[in-house]
């Protein structure tokens, strides 16, 4: 069976990063359930204000390639982020 690891790549909490992490558990935890573990279901998106399109903007610290058998530039094509067809008039 997989072992979890948490915390960042030094060792410390992510919720708090003045704390090392003891591997608790508590940032898999969903922030509108903490019964229950996150499963990327998107209910909490909805607690945010969007922009005039509909959009919300939400911070990224990190995205974690590796190991992983895609470039970051597939990566954001499969995400609909490539620069073939942005609307910002260029």
């Amino acid at each position: 069976m997989k072992q979890n690891v948490h915390g960042d790549e030094n060792g410390m909490c992510v919720l708090d990063e003045t704390l090392p992490c003891t591997n608790c558990g508590e940032c898999d935890l969903c922030d509108l359930d903490p019964t229950k573990i996150c499963d990327n279901c998107g209910k909490c998106l909805d607690q945010y204000n969007t922009d005039e399109k509909g959009y919300v903007k939400i911070p990224i610290d990190k995205i974690d390639l590796t190991g992983a058998e895609v470039s970051l530039e597939d990566f954001y094509k499969s995400m609909g982020l490539d620069d073939d067809d942005n609307d910002f008039g260029e």
